[in-house]
């Protein structure tokens, strides 16, 4: 098995994987010549929203068992890898063959239906609809063997140990998780959907803590749930072989990638370094300006960019050197940039607001300008909080050289076009000009004009970006497929409304309640990704939070700001870990440098929470 995984799965992983970053390059090209037709010719170009939709399925199918082959879905270790090898080689077998199972029973599915299909044609442009599903099926077919293939692998490991009754238990466990619906209704009991539901979801965060990737937990969860709900295979079969489909066929889901892409790009193209220089010559002279130029630059590379990690990871390595060379106490300096790097999912474009929006049907539009005041207010925090320090402690952030006023207006000139195409997205979007996908594209295809203009842009860094674009994209909609499927099964429970009603019929103060959940959200922020915490939780909790009053767009962002403090604070704390990678400084020392901003974001709930104006004043003064 392992030598027909290095000699066709991989090779054949990669070429998919290739021809998905290629598509994701390609998708932003019709929307935005749509956009520009539309107001220019008053044209638009035929049946745009079906090839976006069909170029979806492609992106991420093509991707996903490339993704597997290198093991970078969404799971969590926090537990497995803790535990000895055999035992973690133990659970992975466990884990590998459960999905063969799942994947397989998706391929098979999906085939079915493009068989059925085969007479459907779209809408607009009349194309075969069962070509694209049968894509679907021909990628769930490749990563079911890569799941086989890493199966045989863990199996030869574990016996090579002499464990051959773990090869056997791990064997006879995923038998019974398979057939359990099938057992559960061979005897007489009599579970009630509310508590079919309660059990799925502890069965859920079971796998979970096995490392069981997320979006692939969920969706087996889902199955399975369905299965022992009805008492019947055939529907939550014809499941599988629907919903992934329909989950990543969506125009609306193409803000995804179209986003990810604008990050990367900025990224690739150095205007990661621009900001920080232009931050730095405006803070330098202060105490601490090297430090509050990193939270600067980390805001001003949020504004393009949508994700923590990535921004933490960028400016460490481009502020951290610097600091070292100015002797900056390095809890401080790594402190400021792993806190800066929660500005990412904060300020807009956010990728947390989009995937916030598409559980909750807020508008995407709204969420992100409800984003800029929370986040100005936080980084404004960031630096009093690291000139507070600077001023009590001198030697741990010591000021830097003057730098002249004119120096100061020319740094700003290198960032103007970047800081135009921001106002551009959330000014279209505002006014109506276009929807969040069109924007995500037109963005796109500006940081890359910006890129070639500055003589940043070449076929290496094209590529890269494309390639991190599909990568993040496939982890991110592998998920939302596991949302879709899970989904169904809450629904048919009633679990999300049942507690609501629960929640709400108990007589204490929806304040209380509401604190419970923000310390729910800190502790899953500590080890999980934030997308994933929204598409997991969400569909059980906002029943309860519109039931007890809150506003959804104020609540989108203090969730969004609890899930980030959760990834800054121990035990885990995910951008801590990224930070410290990058930096090479222990993860003690960073943890002890957040404190102070911890507290910041604090404060920040605090203000949010008893004055919601501060989300709620700018989409209701824009958008009424």
């Amino acid at each position: 098995m392992n030598a027909i995984n290095e000699k066709a799965l991989k090779p054949i992983s990669k070429l998919l994987f290739r021809i998905s970053a290629f598509l994701v390059g390609l998708m932003c090209i019709p929307i935005s010549c749509d956009v520009v037709l539309r107001y220019a010719a008053d044209k638009a170009i035929p049946g745009i929203i079906e090839i976006e939709e069909f170029l979806m399925v492609c992106i991420v199918f093509c991707a996903i068992p490339y993704l597997q082959a290198r093991k970078e879905h969404i799971d969590i270790d926090i537990l497995t890898k803790r535990l000895p090898n055999v035992a973690q080689v133990a659970v992975s077998n466990f884990g590998y063959l459960v999905l063969a199972i799942l994947s397989g029973l998706m391929s098979w599915q999906l085939a079915g239906n493009a068989i059925n299909k085969t007479n459907e044609v779209s809408f607009a442009l009349g194309i075969p609809v069962s070509i694209f599903i049968a894509i679907a099926a021909i990628g769930s077919a490749l990563v079911t063997l890569v799941f086989m293939a890493d199966y045989g692998h863990s199996t030869s490991e574990l016996l090579s140990h002499r464990r051959g009754p773990l090869v056997i238990g791990c064997f006879l466990a995923v038998v019974l998780v398979i057939l359990f619906p099938l057992i559960l209704h061979r005897f007489p009991w009599d579970f009630s959907p509310f508590t079919l539901g309660i059990l799925g979801m502890l069965f859920l965060f079971v796998i979970l803590f096995l490392k069981v990737p997320i979006g692939f937990a969920m969706a087996l969860t889902g199955f399975l749930g369905m299965w022992a709900l009805t008492g019947q295979s055939l529907g939550p079969l014809r499941m599988l072989g629907s919903a992934p489909y329909v989950e990543t066929a969506s125009f609306v889901m193409a803000a995804v990638p179209l986003f990810v892409l604008l990050g990367e790009l900025a990224l690739y193209s150095g205007l990661s370094q621009d900001l920080f220089a232009s931050a730095y010559t405006w803070f330098g002279r202060l105490p601490g300006g090297l430090a509050m130029a990193s939270v600067a630059g980390c805001a001003g590379f949020a504004a393009v960019c949508g994700d923590s990690l990535a921004t933490a990871v960028t400016m460490g390595s481009i502020a951290l050197p610097e600091m070292r060379k100015k002797r900056y106490d390095l809890s401080l300096a790594t402190g400021a940039i792993a806190a800066g790097g929660t500005l990412g999912i904060l300020i807009p474009p956010s990728l947390g607001f989009i995937f916030y929006a598409l559980i909750t049907e807020e508008s995407i539009g709204k969420l992100f300008i409800a984003g800029i005041l929370p986040g100005v207010l936080m980084a404004a925090l960031f630096i009093l909080c690291i000139y507070v320090v600077a001023k009590l402690r001198p030697g741990m952030a010591p000021a830097g050289e003057p730098t002249p006023f004119g120096d100061k207006i020319r740094s700003v000139r290198g960032i103007l076009p970047m800081m135009g195409l921001f106002l551009l997205i959330l000014g279209g979007m505002l006014l109506g000009l276009f929807s969040p996908t069109e924007g995500g594209a037109i963005g796109a295809v500006g940081a890359s004009l910006y890129a070639l203009v500055r003589r940043r842009m070449n076929r290496q860094v094209l590529l890269k970006a494309l390639e991190e674009t599909a990568v993040i994209s496939c982890k991110l909609l592998v998920v939302v497929i596991g949302v879709g499927i899970l989904g169904t099964f809450l629904a048919s429970t009633r679990l999300p409304f049942l507690l609501a009603e629960l929640v709400t019929s108990i007589q204490l103060s929806r304040y209380f309640i509401y604190a419970a959940i923000l310390v729910l959200y800190v502790l899953l922020g500590c080890v999980m990704n934030v997308i994933a915490i929204i598409l997991l939780t969400l569909p059980a909790i906002m029943p309860t939070v519109l039931a007890l009053g809150f506003d959804p767009v104020w609540f989108g962002v203090v969730t969004v700001i609890l899930m980030e403090m959760g990834q800054i604070t121990p035990p885990i704390g995910i951008v801590v870990f990224a930070v410290s990678s990058v930096t090479s400084v222990p993860m003690e020392t960073v943890f002890r440098g957040i404190v102070p901003f911890t507290v910041c974001m604090l404060i920040c709930i605090l203000l949010l929470t008893f004055f919601p104006e501060i989300a709620l004043f700018l989409p209701r003064l824009l958008l009424g």
